[in-house]
């Protein structure tokens, strides 16, 4: 049986995985069949290694080298391109026979790995199916626009301005938001702390457990009537340092692996304080809570954070000084005003827009007509009418 859905992520970083499984949800809440399927799963081991370290190498390790690259290649040409996108068909090859082998009506990426080789198969008329992007991120990086993607779905309209910019069709653009689970959206809308509540505050490090959080823990030594809960993701070392450090500094903390409530968790939290990470950042605004944002890798992350910041719904702070930051959001008295800024920055029901999307797209889409030698690739495109959901909210917008 061949599913309708086939939506594919990469474990770079766990927000590509949660946006999918989003997604995904939202189609089988429809009735569809979907199939999620991990890119590396479907690679030799060696290739899914070597991508995976050199990414979080690069961001942990060597940030400054990691946003450098991230803006060098910012662009569609590129004397290495060719050299890269061979790699890339040689060692993703398994993914595309995967595909071809599930037949099904619409593939949705979470990422732009799977769309690189995906695309040269649509277009050499191997895959039927639309193909449809999703950037993760408050903008659109160049590797996302490859031919043979039917449509691209971006959170807000710098990404929008950033695909055409790098040469997309702009009537095969689409605002939708980043998908997230819709508990987020099911959260009551934060409040100040009442007399002689504690602060409750969420120190998030993904799913990798990256991020300064052993010194965010020790930025609280002192300040008063907080009650920190630490999201260690799968780095039991993390978890073990962070606890220590609270329990050195007084600081009164839970300190837990990985979470896979984290709507509950965000739910009880007044303030929310990690790295501006796509999803992280989405889930946040989604859920209507500040953010104090204490690492920001050069690249995309700091441009979810200026989002975040630019539209009233986050601060900056380095690490140290984050409990005195905190501690100052809630003698203001910010953190509700902070929390309505945050979801008029955020598309409601951003995978049920995905998901609309993509199912108007496969209707819409002719298959492809494998290419002559001697001709270039063709294909019939009707662009998709547009969505008659409401426009999205300008950031700061009352």
């Amino acid at each position: 049986m061949h599913p309708d859905l086939v939506v594919i992520h990469t474990p770079v970083g766990g927000g590509h995985k949660a946006a999918a499984l989003a997604v995904a949800a939202a189609a089988r809440a429809r009735g569809l069949s979907v199939e999620v399927l991990d890119t590396f799963e479907h690679a030799p081991r060696l290739f899914g290694d070597a991508y995976l370290g050199a990414h979080l190498t690069a961001q942990g390790a060597l940030p400054d080298l990691y946003g450098t690259a991230f803006f060098g290649t910012n662009r569609r040409k590129g004397a290495l391109k060719p050299v890269s996108r061979g790699i890339d068909h040689m060692a993703w090859a398994g993914l595309v026979r995967r595909v071809i082998d599930l037949a099904p009506r619409t593939v949705i990426a979470t990422h732009h790995l799977p769309l690189v080789v995906l695309g040269r198969a649509r277009l050499r008329g191997r895959v039927a199916a639309a193909l449809v992007g999703v950037v993760t991120d408050y903008c659109t990086h160049a590797v996302w626009v490859e031919k043979g993607v039917d449509l691209l779905c971006v959170p807000c309209e710098r990404a929008r301005e950033d695909a055409v910019g790098h040469g997309f069709p702009v009537d095969r653009v689409r605002l939708t938001g980043i998908p997230v689970r819709p508990e987020f959206e099911r959260l009551a809308a934060v409040g100040d702390p009442a007399p002689g509540e504690p602060l409750r505050v969420l120190v998030t490090s993904g799913g990798f457990g990256v991020g300064p959080v052993a010194a965010i823990v020790q930025s609280f030594a002192g300040i008063r009537d907080v009650h920190l809960t630490v999201v260690c993701g799968d780095a039991p070392a993390l978890v073990r340092r962070a606890g220590a450090m609270a329990a050195r500094h007084g600081v009164r903390a839970d300190v837990v692996g990985f979470e896979r409530d984290m709507p509950a968790r965000v739910g009880q939290a007044h303030v929310v304080v990690g790295k501006a990470g796509g999803l992280t950042v989405s889930e946040t605004l989604t859920a209507g809570r500040p953010m104090v944002i204490a690492a920001a890798v050069p690249g995309n992350e700091t441009i979810n954070s200026d989002y975040v910041v630019v539209g009233g719904a986050g601060i900056v702070a380095r690490p140290p000084d984050v409990g005195k930051t905190v501690a100052g959001l809630r003698a203001a008295g910010s953190l509700s005003r902070m929390g309505r800024c945050a979801r008029g920055l955020v598309l409601a029901r951003a995978a049920e827009r995905v998901l609309d999307e993509a199912l108007r797209a496969a209707d819409l889409v002719a298959p492809v007509t494998p290419a002559r030698p001697s001709s270039p690739a063709a294909r019939t495109y009707r662009s998709p009418r547009p969505s008659r959901a409401p426009a999205p909210r300008r950031p700061g917008a009352k």
